[in-house]
């Protein structure tokens, strides 16, 4: 009887040591915005892109990238959603923001994944015609707020004789309505329902500017990425899972419910949307476009350097 307890334990051993480690959650907070710039970030959560990762992503909505910067400086969120220009603005002040994944740019032609809208039936067409108006950003010191003055200007007007306000995204169709603004930058599925809605298109600022524009990008801080290397791989190879998913399944029921839940539209509004480029990748040439749009409007004297921005995954994506 001795000899076969001590049998059954010895097994039972044994079994615990050839059982698989079971791998331990890393919780990550991730800064974001409701547009749909972000539909890989929430694809990739809703696939289970993460899970499988071993990370567990809770998003923290904002009103821009420039407003979940902060957060990310202050340890609040671990990754942040924003955008070159505002994260360029960090790393002139110190902040130590690398570029951890690619996100979303503009194309080679119009439609672009922005545009300017006013009310049905405003005489408002140009830059010059906006001299003396308001016109709705989501935030300042970004790159709506930067590409809403180079347009202005490219099309006859003098950015500074024009008043820029700060609306969230989803409230900026609103805003128009009520004669808040009188014209609005406005990010998909926002532009699409504003079309729908009678708001009436005047212009392309990204692709009237440049083309094929890096946009939208993930931002971590180089203390977190030198402490979380292997987190940081983790990340960028489960997002990058969702671009491939969102590319391969545009307009799929799977693909509306998806962004019907995150962006608090209707699938019927989603159908037809003009989708962004979705890049797992990035390089110096595309950041070097941008940052030159800064030292052009006299946000920073001269442009950093693009190479230092870049962590690795970014460049070349983890597999």
């Amino acid at each position: 009887m001795l000899k076969l307890a001590r049998s059954i334990l010895w097994g039972a051993a044994l079994l615990l040591l050839q059982a698989p480690a079971v791998a331990q959650t890393t919780k990550l907070r991730v800064s974001t915005i409701p547009i749909i710039d972000t539909a890989p970030l929430q694809a990739a959560i809703a696939k289970g892109f993460f899970a499988a990762e071993g990370l567990e992503v809770d998003t923290t909505p904002t009103q821009g990238g420039a407003v979940g910067l902060p957060a990310l400086a202050a340890g609040q969120v671990q990754i942040a959603f924003s955008n070159i220009i505002s994260i360029a603005l960090g790393v002139k002040q110190n902040l130590g923001f690398q570029i951890i994944a690619a996100g979303a740019g503009t194309g080679d032609s119009p439609p672009d994944l922005a545009g300017i809208l006013v009310k049905g039936g405003s005489p408002i067409r140009t830059g010059k015609d906006l001299e003396g108006k308001r016109l709705a950003v989501n935030t300042r010191n970004n790159v709506i707020w930067l590409f809403a003055r180079a347009w202005v200007q490219a099309t006859g007007g003098d950015a500074d004789k024009v008043t820029y306000l700060e609306v969230p995204f989803p409230q900026m169709i609103d805003a128009l309505r009520g004669d808040r603004v009188d014209a609005a930058f406005v990010v998909e599925p926002f532009y699409s329902a504003g079309i729908a809605a009678g708001a009436q298109h005047i212009g392309w600022p990204y692709s009237t500017i440049a083309k094929r524009l890096p946009i939208g990008m993930y931002a971590s801080t180089e203390s977190y990425i030198k402490a979380n290397p292997q987190v940081i791989e983790r990340f960028t190879r489960a997002y990058n899972k969702g671009v491939d998913w969102i590319n391969q399944n545009k307009g799929s029921e799977e693909w509306l419910k998806i962004i019907s839940a995150y962006t608090r539209m209707k699938p019927e509004q989603l159908r037809n949307l003009t989708l962004p480029p979705y890049e797992k990748s990035l390089d110096a040439a595309g950041i070097d476009k941008m940052t030159d749009q800064m030292v052009k409007h006299k946000m920073i004297d001269a442009r950093p350097d693009a190479k230092a921005i870049l962590y690795r995954t970014a460049v070349t994506p983890p597999k």
